[in-house]
Order: C-alpha cells, then sequence, then structure tokens
C-alpha cells in the first residue's frame, strides 16, 4: 500500500503557503503553520521519512515535494534527505526528461537552502550544526558536476562546474566548513585537470594554483580530526580526506603539469611584465617553490623584485636560496633569518622554518634542515608531527632506515593528520628492506656458487702439476 494511503481517513485539504517574513528562532510549530497548515505539514514530513528511511525514493519524492514548497524552514532534513533522494531518482531515471528535471530541482534545492540560510541555522541547537555557505554550495557544486553530463548533457559545461568550484572555494576559504566531502575536493581537482588537457598552456598556471589550493582544503578539512575528542570519529576524517589529497598527488604526478622547462617559459615573461606587482610575484614564487623551480634564474629575478618593493618572507626565501646557491652561505642563512623574522606569528614563523628545512632537504644540506625543524617546533610545537615526517624523509635519502621507521612511528603517534601519509612511506621502505634483503640473499647464494665452481677448478689445476 502506497504510503500516502496512511493518513487517507484524516483527508488532505489545499493549503496556501504560510508568509515566510520571518521565521529566525522560531518554533517548529511556528514554521509548519497552523490548522490544516499544521496538518499538511505534519502527514507529508511523516510519509517523507518513511519513505526516505525504505529507499522508497518515488513515494518520498510526493511527499517531498508539497513540504519544500509550503513549509521551506520545516527542518534540515528536507534538504539534506532531499538532496539525497534526488540524488538517487537521477541515478535510477531512465527518461532524459524526468532526469533533466530532477537535476533542475536539486539544483534549485541548494539555491532555496543558501537563501534561507540564516533561518535555518537559527534553528540549530548546538553551533556545530550550523552550516556555513560553503556547506552548502560545495555540494553544489559536487552536484552539478556528477549529474549534470548525464542529466543536462546540452547545458553542461566544464567552465559552469569550474566556476561552481572556484565560488565554493572562496567561500570555504573565507568562511570554513564542515560539511565539504573528501570526494567533493577530489572531483573539483578532476574538473580542474579536465581543463588543464583542454588547454597545456593557456590553463596550466591556473592548474598549478588549483593544485596548491585543492593540498590546502584537503589538509585543512583533515584538521577537523584534531578537534575531534572520538578516536573512532577522528580516524573517519583522517580516512576521508587522506584518500583524496593521495589521489590529488597521483593525479598531477600524471599531468606532467610541472615540466620545469614549461613553468620556467610561463614566467620568464610573466615576470618581467609584473615587476611592480607585488601580489602575482609573491604568487608565481610560490608557485614556482611548489614545483620545483626554486632554484632557477626567474625564480631569483621574481624575488629579487618582489623584496625590492617590500621585503616579504617570500622573496627573502628566494633571495636567500639564491645565495646559497652561489656558495654565500653567511648571506643566505641571513636572508632565511630575514624570512623568518618579517612573520608576524609563531604560528606562521614555525610553517616558514618547517619551509625552510624542507629547502636545504633538497639541497642535500641535512644538517642545516635538522636545525631548522628543531626551529620549527620551537616556534610551534603542534608542527611536531610534521618536524618528524621531513626527518623521516632525510633518513629515507641517507637509507637509515631504521631510523626513517621510527620517524614515521613518531609522526603518526604526533599527529593524527599524517597517520596513513606515515603509514604508506613506512610501508614503501619496508618494500626497499625486502628488495634489499632478497637481492642480498641472492647475492650470497650466487657468491657461494662462484666460490664452490673456483674451489672445484683450483681443484682440477692442482691435479695436474
Amino acid at each position: 500500500m502506497k504510503l500516502k494511503n496512511l493518513f487517507i481517513a484524516i483527508g488532505l485539504v489545499a493549503v496556501s503557503a504560510p508568509a515566510l517574513a520571518q521565521y529566525e528562532g522560531t518554533t517548529w510549530e511556528d514554521r509548519i503553520g497552523s490548522g490544516q497548515d499544521s496538518i499538511f505539514a505534519r502527514q507529508n514530513l511523516s510519509m517523507f521519512n518513511i519513505a526516505i528511511k525504505q529507499n522508497n525514493f518515488a513515494e518520498a519524492y510526493e511527499s517531498w515535494k508539497p513540504v519544500i514548497e509550503k513549509t521551506p524552514f520545516a527542518n534540515l532534513r528536507i534538504y539534506t534527505d532531499g538532496s539525497f533522494m534526488l540524488q538517487s531518482l537521477i541515478a535510477q531515471e531512465t527518461d532524459a526528461a524526468k532526469k533533466k528535471q530532477y537535476f533542475d530541482e536539486l539544483m534549485a534545492l541548494y539555491d532555496l537552502r543558501l537563501k534561507n540560510l540564516k533561518g535555518l541555522n537559527s534553528f540549530a541547537t548546538n553551533a556545530r550544526l550550523q552550516s556555513t555557505e560553503a556547506d552548502v554550495v560545495y555540494p553544489q557544486a559536487y552536484c552539478y558536476a556528477n549529474y549534470g553530463p548525464q542529466a543536462d548533457p546540452q547545458g553542461f559545461t566544464y567552465d559552469k562546474a569550474y566556476a561552481f568550484f572556484e565560488k565554493a572555494n572562496k567561500l570555504l576559504e573565507e568562511q570554513g566548513g564542515r560539511d565539504v566531502k573528501g570526494y567533493m575536493l577530489d572531483i573539483f581537482f578532476r574538473i580542474s585537470y579536465a581543463k588543464y588537457q583542454a588547454d597545456n598552456n593557456g590553463f596550466r598556471e591556473q592548474f598549478l594554483q588549483d593544485y596548491l589550493d585543492s593540498k590546502e582544503l584537503c589538509e585543512k578539512m583533515l584538521q577537523m580530526a584534531k578537534e575531534e575528542t572520538d578516536p573512532a570519529k577522528a580516524q573517519k576524517i583522517v580516512a576521508e580526506y587522506d584518500q583524496p589529497l593521495n589521489n590529488i598527488e597521483a593525479i598531477f604526478a600524471q599531468s606532467k603539469a610541472a615540466d620545469r622547462d614549461q613553468i620556467i617559459a610561463i614566467f620568464t615573461p610573466k615576470i618581467e611584465a609584473n615587476k611592480d606587482n607585488l601580489a602575482y610575484l609573491k604568487s608565481a614564487l610560490t608557485l614556482m617553490a611548489a614545483n620545483d623551480c626554486d632554484d632557477t634564474p626567474v625564480y631569483y629575478k621574481a624575488a629579487e623584485y618582489a623584496y625590492n618593493i617590500e621585503p616579504s618572507y617570500e622573496s627573502a626565501i628566494g633571495t636567500a636560496q639564491r645565495y646559497y646557491k652561489d656558495g654565500k652561505t653567511a648571506e643566505s642563512v641571513k636572508y632565511y633569518n630575514d624570512a623568518i623574522n618579517l612573520c608576524q606569528s609563531d604560528q606562521l614563523k614555525g610553517n616558514i622554518s618547517l619551509r625552510v628545512a624542507a629547502a636545504m632537504r633538497k639541497a642535500g644540506d641535512f644538517k642545516s634542515a635538522y636545525a631548522y625543524l628543531d626551529k620549527a617546533m620551537e616556534y610551534n610545537p603542534e608542527l611536531e608531527g610534521k618536524c618528524f615526517m621531513q626527518r623521516a624523509n632525510i633518513a629515507t635519502k641517507e637509507k637509515n632506515y631504521a631510523e626513517a621507521k621510527a620517524y614515521c612511528d613518531k609522526a603518526a603517534a604526533a599527529d593524527i593528520t599524517l597517520e596513513l601519509q606515515a603509514q604508506r612511506l613506512k610501508s614503501s621502505i619496508q618494500t626497499v628492506e625486502a628488495h634489499n634483503a632478497e637481492y642480498a640473499r641472492q647475492k650470497a647464494e650466487y657468491d657461494r656458487q662462484q666460490a664452490e665452481l673456483k674451489a672445484e677448478e683450483d681443484f682440477w689445476k692442482a691435479g695436474k702439476k
């Protein structure tokens, strides 16, 4: 029997939508109206909830439609469960027209939630249950990118999908968010990759920036694990955002967008054209440093122009590395320390010390790298886990595998967000050790056989004398 028949004895009547003038902070009864309005809302909400639990999405839709139209402030679930329902209907529907109808309603649902966000947030009993605009726009961007190609093939474009994510990223950066899922961050970078594939040269610089932004967003969401008091929930957060972060790294490596010659070719004329544009120079320095181009003439030139306009930690690091490459160690140390001193907070000083340590590690100056890692932890003890990871990488380069594995364990213990990353490095080290052990075993066996052959040969040679 259909759910709508469960309430047939009550008799539903047509009602008009209650005025939406002011719902902020009101009770549930106020938000669903009174009299027949209240009966109508309660019945449909009840049928909707039952149908959703049973995954009966067609039936749920019949009950949901009048609720969202007449009582859009009833509760948050008509938006969250409504989105789940519409996504399921899109996936199940075979009729193209109906599929597009559900898709359009899905997009409209997010627009409506965004419009009513302030009022909906006022009903939350706990501040952690409130949503930011990013919590609404990011899922909307994901739904457009994920369902648009099949539900609206004529209207869908990668440019529009990318624009959705640009807006969502800006909101997430400004306001934060707790409902931005890892798979959403993953699909943003895949959209960016699709645009890069369509225009390697024209979109390369933006793709490099998207790579940095995507990593930063994943790392920002990973920080929620540190705030979670329930260990199981913290582990779930790490699992959700670590994999997209790993995917982003893999896609970027596959793209070959970080080709040094290409990056140098792109930035060489742009640095000259923007030599008085401090914001652009800082951005270029960050992008080149992140893509192993911080030892190139164009990077040093950008640092020089930027430092002359206004000394900053970005330009001071670039200047320091130019002196370091020229063998002028004392001058390089001065500018590295300038970079740290130009930071306004101990937290930033710690991050820059960590960055300098990475530059020293890349240059093979492990002693200096260790010194700056110590500085980083002095400025910001919360960086302990990241410092242990750098020490693990240095020990791996020096083939001190036991020490590297120990640092991996320390990194995982100090910072839960690094747990899976540390496990991957430790696993790689163990694989190398296993290969080395097998090589040593085979070589020992080969040497033994050769020794036996030589002994036998020496025996017969001695017998002939």
